[in-house]
């Protein structure tokens, strides 16, 4: 039976525009093949860099080399190429190269590599790693951009807090944090080892609970007189033996507890926890607005002698006073022996290029409270300053907001009833309206 003219003419239209797709199909598909167009939706750009990614990698002098240690067709490879492209968008000199680890095995066992490994070479330096990720990626870069390796001197045996134990009291975790950034903390007890290293790139009195020693003052102080750094993490009431030190830094504080009453708006009960969010123009706070917690602080007020000169580094609500009543009970501002708001929490001082802060509470950076706020990335912030490690300060490790999708009940249970019956059932019932139209055509 011939076809009639209106059938082959329906028959010809329907055949170009299946060529017409075709060809556009295979032009898009040319186009893909030369340029790479990337849209990344997530909350914080987690497809693509983060800033403080891309400043490590900037911070990084010289060429870049990274050498993954797979064997070939390893799944692998391709966590691993992903990563680093992601890199090499910003930095196309950013060379990767896979080797079989069952071609180097002397290499391998030499630099304590196993397959998997993922090297990161800058020039003679270099940073091994088994996470495909870019925190991990990154805080290597930040290490490696460190140009010689650092350390803190933690001093320890009056009750100060640990960059080594972990109680909710200490350090630990910011000092693992600095480890990441390639600075290690080291614990000094003066009274037993008589000196403070020359080589220490800061020295950290970390609220201690009991006096120092005339003879462990006498070696802070000299510290400081030959130009060391120095991060005072100061508590209330300040230790009294200190009080030299304040003088000599002109640091008047108060016996007095920062009480916020805004906290209250934010569903914060103890009035002793400070909100900060007004920040001086500081280097140390280049970009940061991040919220900060600070718990039984006191205000700090600074009058350094020449040639010192300071800076306020951040300070208190307007709203927020000094309270010199112990802290129980009903909890109010009184004329005359309470500080009015705004009142300074943090002081940097300078003489030179010699560096020294001073803060008016140190649990902010306690394993209890880093989490909080942005008080992990303003102690990195304020460590980087004191070491000159300018161009590190705003390189923020922060997680991603959106790493993980978490669902109501009712919520899943309406994605998989969608899946698993309102959508076959759909594709069901067209497939059946076209059957029934054409054999009613």
């Amino acid at each position: 039976m011939r076809s009639s003219p209106s059938t082959r003419g329906a028959r010809l239209r329907h055949a170009g525009w299946a060529l017409a797709i075709v060809v556009a199909a295979l032009g898009a598909l040319a186009l893909a093949a030369r340029h790479r167009i990337v849209s990344d939706w997530t909350q914080v750009g987690r497809h693509t860099l983060a800033n403080a990614s891309i400043a490590a990698l900037a911070a990084v002098a010289g060429p870049l080399e990274v050498s993954v240690y797979l064997p070939a067709r390893h799944p692998g490879r391709e966590a691993a190429q992903a990563l680093v492209g992601r890199y090499q968008r910003f930095r196309p000199n950013l060379r990767l190269h896979f080797v079989p680890p069952a071609e180097v095995p002397e290499l391998l066992r030499s630099q304590n590599l196993a397959e998997g490994d993922l090297v990161i070479a800058a020039g003679e330096r270099r940073e091994h790693l088994r996470q495909y990720t870019e925190t991990a990626f990154t805080s290597a870069l930040t290490r490696l951009a460190r140009q010689d390796a650092q350390w803190l001197a933690f001093l320890t045996g009056h009750g100060e807090r640990s960059p080594l134990r972990g109680a909710n009291f200490d350090v630990s975790d910011f000092a693992a944090a600095l480890a990441q950034r390639g600075l290690k903390a080291r614990e000094i007890n003066l009274a037993a080892q008589h000196a403070i290293p020359q080589n220490a790139a800061a020295l950290v009195i970390a609220s201690p609970q009991t006096d120092y020693l005339p003879g462990e003052i006498a070696l802070i102080e000299q510290y400081l007189a030959e130009g060391g750094a120095l991060l005072w993490l100061r508590e209330p009431p300040p230790a009294p033996a200190l009080a030299t030190l304040a003088r000599a830094l002109g640091v008047v504080a108060h016996a007095m507890t920062v009480v916020d009453p805004g906290t209250q708006a934010v569903g914060i009960d103890n009035p002793a926890l400070v909100l900060v969010t007004r920040f001086g123009q500081h280097p140390a706070l280049a970009q940061f607005s991040t919220t900060v917690v600070l718990p039984y602080a006191t205000p700090l007020i600074v009058a350094p002698p020449a040639p010192w000169q300071h800076r306020v580094l951040f300070e208190s609500a307007p709203g927020a006073w000094g309270e010199t009543a112990p802290m129980s009970g009903e909890v109010a501002y009184t004329e005359g022996p309470d500080l009015k708001g705004p009142l300074p929490l943090a002081q940097a001082l300078t003489r030179g290029t010699q560096r020294v802060v001073v803060v008016g509470d140190g649990d902010f950076l306690s394993n209890t409270y880093l989490g909080n706020g942005g008080n992990r990335a303003l102690g990195t912030r304020l460590v980087e300053w004191l070491v000159s490690g300018d161009n590190l300060i705003t390189i923020d490790h922060t997680p991603a907001a959106d790493t993980q999708l978490s669902l109501a009940r009712w919520q899943i249970g309406l994605l998989g009833g969608g899946f698993l019956l309102l959508l076959p059932g759909a594709f069901a019932g067209v497939g059946g309206w076209l059957w029934w139209r054409r054999r009613h055509a």
